[in-house]
């Protein structure tokens, strides 16, 4: 009776209900092509097994929803065409095997291009893992043997800055809404410059007295233009009355050295808040 392999294949490690960990583990998760055309990502097997990995690149970006939710945004062509690395963008080694409690160094790298206008150019890394195949499967009673390979894709950002960076918010209307005890504040956004805005807000709810009553910080990655919500937890007990939240935006990250971030002046929007 022939062999029966069963492969179970996760395309993120996020779209699972089983409680999976990752395979290996990635450094940095942010990757920037310096001005030589190189990158550098450090993958670590932690486990004791060893793991086949591939890594391979695609265009995509965070994006958003009419309502102001994050989603990752994959297939835009133009985009593509105007800010994708595509065929420049190489990794060395793609393919390899991870032995166990060991770290593999791979290489990124950019092919030049002269004829490139100024501005940050993009794109994702996906880096696949799953087990090394055994030599031996377990067989059943009925001669029917079964393995069970998961895969797992960790996608991290890549950018390359060439020549002159800019980067800038411009905001339109701004809403806000009460929902089990969250306020959401979202505001009409359109990144300026020639770059993707990479940084943090910082939500601030105040009264009238412009005492703080809660905040809120969180990472942003602004691409083109759209709604992007920002949340903070409602204080419990909360007085009816009017209150102002202050968004504040800044090119600052803890997981990204400043060096890497195109910097742009600090950027504050204030919205009235009416609690019945």
């Amino acid at each position: 009776m022939k062999n029966a392999i069963l492969s179970i294949f996760l395309l993120g490690i996020f779209l699972t209900p089983l409680r999976l960990k990752a395979q290996i583990s990635i450094a940095p998760t942010t990757v920037f092509i310096d001005q030589n055309g190189i990158g550098t990502i450090f993958i670590t097997n932690p486990g004791e097994t060893p793991q086949e990995i591939n890594v391979s690149f695609l265009f995509g970006y965070p994006g958003n929803d009419d309502l102001g939710n994050l989603i990752m945004v994959y297939g835009d062509s133009l985009s593509e065409k105007q800010f994708g690395m595509g065929d420049r963008l190489r990794a060395f080694p793609r393919t390899f095997i991870l032995a166990p409690q060991q770290q593999q160094t791979v290489r990124l790298q950019a092919r030049p291009d002269r004829t490139l206008a100024p501005g940050t150019y993009f794109t994702r890394v996906k880096i696949t893992s799953n087990a090394q195949t055994a030599d031996v499967e377990q067989t059943t009673n009925e001669g029917v043997s079964t393995q069970v390979n998961f895969k797992f894709d960790q996608v991290i950002a890549a950018f390359q800055k060439v020549g002159a960076v800019t980067t800038g918010l411009e905001f339109g209307q701004v809403s806000t809404e009460v929902n089990e005890g969250i306020i959401r504040v979202i505001p009409e956004f359109k990144v300026t410059g020639n770059s993707p805005y990479l940084g943090s807000v910082t939500a601030t709810l105040r009264n009238a007295q412009k005492q703080v009553l809660a905040e809120n910080q969180q990472t942003v990655a602004l691409y083109f233009s759209g709604k992007r919500a920002v949340e903070l937890k409602m204080p419990d007990q909360l007085a009816p009355g009017t209150y102002e939240i202050v968004l504040t935006y800044e090119t600052k990250r803890s997981d990204i050295p400043s060096s890497d971030l195109v910097q742009a002046s600090l950027i504050s929007q204030t919205v009235n808040l009416t609690i019945q």
